[in-house]
């Protein structure tokens, strides 16, 4: 029913749909590496969980000004740590939307490079008359019944991103 004529470019182009399939996935792991807290960050929250810590030991009725001066170094360290975040966030977004878009890009020119350059090349080729479809599947080369580079990256494209939809999501 069908026959492989070049193997090579049917997994070529399917591992190129793969990889831009899962585009998304790889670019938040790599902003992932840029995102982690400082070790700034780390050392105030520390210093925040011992200072609550050291708060709950000091009785608010009985100590009222001790008990205060304790939660405004904790507020303070606290709107510093959230100035932090906030800015590592910011970073992070900016740094994850440039890795998407220049993989995206990348991805895109590959794929279009190939398509061009093996145009008239065709990957496979289906047994039987396939006639209403025959000049569409198989455009830019000549041979009958044959699926194009073109329409095979356009038909792996659509099922792989479908067969990875679930796990993508």
């Amino acid at each position: 029913m069908l026959e492989v004529i070049n193997g090579f470019l049917l997994a070529y182009f399917m591992i190129l749909c793969i990889l831009s399939a899962l585009v998304p996935q790889l670019g938040r792991t790599i902003a992932g590496c840029y995102s982690r807290p400082s070790s700034e960050e780390r050392m105030i929250w520390g210093e925040i969980v011992k200072l609550k810590a050291e708060q709950k030991n000091v009785s608010m009725k009985d100590e009222f000004a001790a008990y205060s001066k304790l939660q405004r170094k904790i507020n303070k360290l606290e709107n510093h740590l959230k100035d932090n975040s906030q800015s590592r966030r910011t970073k992070s977004l900016a740094i994850k939307g440039s890795v998407l878009i220049i993989l995206q890009v990348v991805m895109g020119l590959l794929i279009v490079a190939s398509v061009i350059w093996f145009r008239r090349e065709p990957i496979v080729v289906l047994k039987g008359d396939l006639f209403p479809l025959t000049t569409v599947l198989s455009y830019p080369s000549d041979m009958p019944n044959a699926i194009s580079t073109h329409m095979w990256v356009l038909i792996s494209n659509v099922s792989v991103r479908s067969l990875l939809r679930p796990v993508t999501s």
